[in-house]
């Protein structure tokens, strides 16, 4: 449940450890994009050493290769700068066919994710 700390920490989602809690967005999914939580969960973007301030290589001054990387890396976040989760979940009849959600309970209950009682495993 690590994700879930810190999708509670980056202020994605609400959480409540009471009887009948569980997790919901908190803000709107059209408010959640998706290069902000990779931005906010990933560690480093770093995809080569040479990104970081460490780096060892010997070709790093001549490199012509982490540019390229680089504008890649920037392609992909801008990408994912154009999806908001709303893009990803929205009225998707296939995805929530998928899910198993009826359309009455998507049109009025927040999706809430509980944990099974202590014990008992998930299958």
């Amino acid at each position: 449940m690590k994700i879930v700390t810190e999708l509670v920490a980056k202020g994605f989602v609400d959480g409540a450890r009471c009887k009948g809690g569980g997790l919901r967005l908190a803000r709107a999914s059209s408010e959640i994009g998706l290069g902000n939580v990779v931005r906010q969960l990933e560690p480093s973007l770093a995809l080569v050493e040479c990104f970081g301030t460490q780096s060892h290589c010997l070709l790093d001054p001549a490199c012509r290769l982490k540019g390229a990387l680089d504008g890649a890396l920037q392609a992909f976040l801008a990408a994912l700068d154009r999806v908001s989760l709303a893009d990803l979940v929205g009225s998707d009849a296939r995805l929530h066919e998928a899910l198993g959600l009826q359309a009455a309970a998507r049109a009025i209950a927040p999706i809430t994710i509980v944990r099974p009682p202590a014990g008992r495993e998930r299958r």
